[in-house]
């Protein structure tokens, strides 16, 4: 592993509503240039001001333009709201789908995560084109996920599959005042229209007592074969276990039963180099916050750990044996994470993520990483 370079995210505006800069999105166009999106707010966790901005660099990293926020969010029956997430997928030549969160706000008061009853605010997502390689966009388009009986979450970027197909990724949570035990779902909406239209879901894991969260798929480059990976958490012994996987050999209509990768940490969206070989980011907070790259020869094959791409001068910043509410109170806590990849052809990829010494001043830095 060699590190190319470095760098922060640059041409963001000063200002309290973003002092914490979190869920960082990245993606490369044909002509090069990097998009860079992130969520902002004056504080991690349940922020009064919540928005989602991007910019984007044509030389790599070494310059950005102002960053502004792409689209303002519609009501939705009637209520406010505001973005907490926005991914990009490049569509071909200079055309770019963006999938946004929407979050109910009409009671700012209320908590993002209830403990009470284990439940998430209303969360909706939206999505929107550019035909200007992300200079500008459509009005946002509400994707319908009234069927899924539950707040939906995003928890990354789509794919695009061989047939030419799009998935969305997302999570089904609980809403408020649902009396029923809370079983969490990851899932994925699909579309064959380039993401005018989002009518089927399917589900990846639907296990009670298992939280298999932050679910973090892709493609590989038959086109048909998703790998996928998850932060998960032993909701009978409250205990994070390894990361785990999952795969699907048809397009992500049916999955195992995820398996322990050996790996502890959260993981990111794994990548596949030109060479066949398979790319997975990780960050483990049980010591100190390390954000780490592990790479396998192929699918069967066990991953082998390849270097660290980041480490903190921070104490531990989770714990393995957690009640749900008390992991929901230290994940508001993380000054570093999120960590993905992305591809830039050949053996080297982009590891980028949100970072910071304090939990509600954090930025979003990218490694630029060869892997021959």
């Amino acid at each position: 592993m060699k590190i190319i370079s470095k760098g922060t995210v640059g041409g963001i505006p000063l200002g309290d509503v973003l002092n914490s800069k979190t869920f960082p999105a990245f993606e490369i166009l044909p002509s090069g240039r990097w998009l860079a999106g992130f969520k902002a707010s004056e504080k991690k966790a349940d922020a009064r001001h919540k928005s989602v901005w991007m910019t984007w660099s044509d030389d790599q990293g070494a310059s950005w333009v102002p960053a502004f926020v792409p689209v303002e969010l519609p009501e939705v029956s009637g209520r406010v709201g505001q973005a907490i997430s926005l991914y990009f997928l490049a569509l071909g030549g200079s055309r770019v789908l963006l999938v946004i969160n929407w979050v109910d706000e009409s009671d700012p008061e209320a908590p993002f995560y209830d403990p009470a009853d284990e439940s998430l605010k209303d969360t909706r997502i939206f999505c929107s084109m550019s035909q200007d390689s992300g200079a500008h966009w459509s009005e946002p388009k509400l994707i319908n996920t009234d069927t899924m009986g539950g707040p939906v979450p995003l928890t990354g970027p789509p794919i695009r599959l061989g047939d030419g197909s799009l998935l969305c990724q997302l999570e089904i949570n609980k809403y408020k005042g649902d009396p029923r035990k809370w079983v969490h779902r990851s899932a994925l909406l699909r579309s064959v229209d380039e993401g005018s239209t989002w009518p089927e879901v399917r589900i990846v894991t639907n296990y009670p007592d298992w939280y298999f969260w932050d679910q973090r798929p892709n493609v590989l480059q038959d086109g048909r074969t998703l790998i996928n990976y998850f932060w998960t958490l032993d909701g009978k012994r409250n205990e994070y276990l390894n990361l785990h996987e999952a795969v699907s050999s048809d397009s992500g209509a049916s999955w195992n039963f995820p398996t322990d990768t050996g790996i502890y940490g959260q993981p990111g969206r794994p990548v596949q180099l030109d060479d066949g070989r398979i790319v997975l980011i990780c960050i483990d907070r049980s010591v100190v916050p390390v954000i780490s790259l592990w790479i396998k020869d192929h699918l069967a094959s066990p991953f082998t750990k390849v270097g660290d791409v980041f480490q903190a001068d921070l104490a531990r910043q989770d714990s393995r044996y957690v009640t749900m509410n008390e992991a929901w109170a230290e994940m508001a806590r993380f000054s570093i994470g999120h960590p993905q990849l992305l591809h830039l052809g050949g053996l080297e990829v982009l590891a980028y993520f949100y970072a910071g010494t304090k939990t509600d001043h954090t930025e979003i830095d990218y490694v630029h990483v060869s892997l021959k």
